[in-house]
């Protein structure tokens, strides 16, 4: 079984409520369905094979929250400037990446981040988007830094407007996945693609 990691991504409370609302949607669907096929199941290898097939089922036909955002994760992270062969994370760099706070240059006070949602998602995939997030963003993180635009407290209106232009070029984790779902929403025909790429792997 692959390894997984539990994370908390911010977005607005538009996101998260397409992404609940549609995993609901699928819960009631998948439940209507067992429970049709249960009621006709004429003995208890018969009632087997049925749950057996809703699990097998469900990520391709019945997909949960986590199903959603990791196949919106992926369709991000195929894009050319995220697919590159980025160079790894020192442990240095991992143990500074799980520390909470926000990156430097990472505010975007235009964006509603206001509403969290948890999902559990492939771990390799997880750290492939940190990766590239970190390598993206720590040339420019560390120029605001150098240049002394480090905290926003103190910073005179043209300063803030320095860190800002600097700081559109910071890519986050979080806006990796909410980039995903804005943009590479699931097909149920692309759901199904990749639930027979997992099961073949």
């Amino acid at each position: 079984m692959a390894a997984t990691l539990r994370v908390t991504i911010h977005m607005s409370e538009d996101l998260a409520t397409r992404i609940t609302s549609t995993a609901r949607s699928y819960r009631l669907a998948e439940k209507t369905w067992r429970q049709l096929s249960l009621a006709s199941a004429r003995d208890p290898r018969e009632r087997k094979r049925i749950r057996v097939e809703a699990k097998l089922r469900r990520k391709s036909e019945w997909p949960t929250e986590d199903h959603l955002v990791e196949a919106c994760l992926r369709g991000r992270m195929v894009q050319p400037d995220l697919a590159r062969d980025w160079p790894p994370l020192t442990p240095e760099e991992r143990a500074e990446l799980e520390l909470p706070g926000m990156w430097p240059g990472s505010e975007r006070p235009d964006e509603d981040f206001g509403t969290p949602l948890t999902v559990t998602l492939d771990y390799d995939l997880v750290w492939q988007a940190r990766t590239a997030a970190w390598r993206i963003s720590k040339p420019w993180i560390e120029e605001i830094l150098s240049r002394g635009l480090g905290n926003l407290r103190g910073l005179t209106e043209e300063r803030r407007d320095e860190r800002a232009a600097l700081g559109a070029h910071v890519l986050t984790f979080g806006a990796i996945v909410r980039q995903g779902i804005q943009e590479h929403w699931p097909t149920k025909g692309s759901s199904e693609a990749e639930s027979r790429k997992a099961f073949d792997q």
